[in-house]
């Protein structure tokens, strides 16, 4: 089960070029969600945990020019489109996982991550910097 696991969420993060293609011409339509500050997205950068077990042990965060970037594990790095829901972001990976982030009620701070793919929901709590 676990190898099926690992295995679906490979070919989650494997480039689909038909998939891209179309996200490209319709992205300028159908998105409604209003970018981050660039200061906004260091909030969200860093490295994430998975709990031991789960067929994904880490997915990072990274900002590019001005874009977010992220990766499970070594299946490599996906741009990450912001949504209209708060702190809500979609892989442009061919099977377009959802990540969450969640913060602490406190102190406002990301402090974990949801990514949702294949009708799972995996969490991974932010690691110190």
């Amino acid at each position: 089960m676990k190898h099926t696991l690992i295995f679906l969420f490979a070919l989650a993060t494997l480039p689909s070029f038909s998939q891209t293609a179309l996200t490209q011409t319709t992205a300028t339509t159908t998105t409604t969600a209003e970018a981050p500050k660039p200061g906004e997205m260091k909030e969200y950068t860093g490295s994430y945990s998975f709990a031991d077990g789960s067929p994904v042990s880490t997915f990072m965060v990274i900002e590019k020019n001005g874009l977010l970037y992220g990766e499970a594990d070594s299946y490599g790095s996906f741009k990450l489109e912001k949504q209209p829901e708060t702190d809500t972001y979609k892989s442009t990976s061919s099977y377009g996982s959802i990540i969450v982030f969640s913060r602490n009620p406190a102190t406002k701070s990301v402090i974990s991550l949801t990514l949702k793919v294949q009708g799972q929901e995996l969490t991974a709590r932010k690691s110190p910097k």
